[in-house]
Formats: C-alpha cells, sequence, structure tokens
C-alpha cells in the first residue's frame, strides 16, 4: 500500500482481515474516506478508547493518508474535521494520535489544527 511504502514497513493484513475487523460482529476500528471526482483520495482509521480519568469515551487515530496528487487539497483536514464531529456525538473527551518523530509534515499538519504533543508521556509497545 501507498501508506506502507511511505512509512517504509510492509502490510500482512489481508483484504479479508479488514472487512472482518471493520464490518464483522465485534468492530475493533472504523474508517472515513476522501474522495474526489469518485475517487477515495485519501483515508483516516481510527479506534475506540476510554479515559478513566475523565470517564468518558476517546478516539485515536490510527492511520490517516492522503495520496500525494491530493495533498494540499484540503483532504486532511476534512477528514480530521468528520473525525471531531463523531467525537462530539459520542461525548468523547479528546482524540489522540501518534506521528512518526521523523514526520515533519505530519506533525506540523496536527500542530495546525490544535494538536498538542503530549509532554512527558513516551510511547511504549508489547509486540506479540
Amino acid at each position: 500500500s501507498e501508506l506502507a511504502a511511505f512509512e517504509q514497513g510492509s502490510v500482512a493484513a489481508t483484504a479479508a482481515d479488514l472487512e472482518r475487523d471493520a464490518f464483522g460482529p465485534q468492530p475493533r476500528f472504523a474508517a472515513l474516506l476522501a474522495e474526489r471526482d469518485g475517487k477515495a483520495v485519501g483515508m483516516l482509521t481510527y479506534l475506540s478508547l476510554y479515559s478513566s480519568w475523565s470517564g468518558r469515551p476517546a478516539l485515536m487515530i490510527h492511520d490517516l493518508f492522503v495520496q500525494e496528487a491530493a495533498r494540499g487539497l484540503g483532504a486532511g483536514k476534512a477528514l480530521v474535521s468528520a473525525l471531531a464531529a463523531i467525537a462530539r456525538e459520542q461525548g468523547c473527551c479528546r482524540i489522540d494520535v501518534n506521528v512518526l518523530d521523523w514526520n515533519e509534515n505530519a506533525r506540523a499538519f496536527y500542530a495546525a489544527l490544535g494538536f498538542g504533543h503530549n509532554e512527558g508521556w513516551l510511547g511504549y509497545r508489547l509486540g506479540l
């Protein structure tokens, strides 16, 4: 996929995996698409979270990608705005996102939308 190539990674997920996990009996993520002239040019996948501190739900942007040819046309901003509307509708207290440290464009994009760096927090992961 273009996103995997951009992040210099590889994708193991299949279409069947994504269909099961987005539309199955227990959805694990949801997605929004940005279209231009009837063709998808961007996508945002997100996950549900819960804040035990505020006692309210939250959302996390898992992936946001806009095709290079469509960048600068507002697709990314529209996707995040649509997610913010969903978050408000669901009574969420926040939207989280992780950004690769080397991706200056993404960092600037989120900062321009009002996202702040989560000072004092470092991401950790346990692979299984």
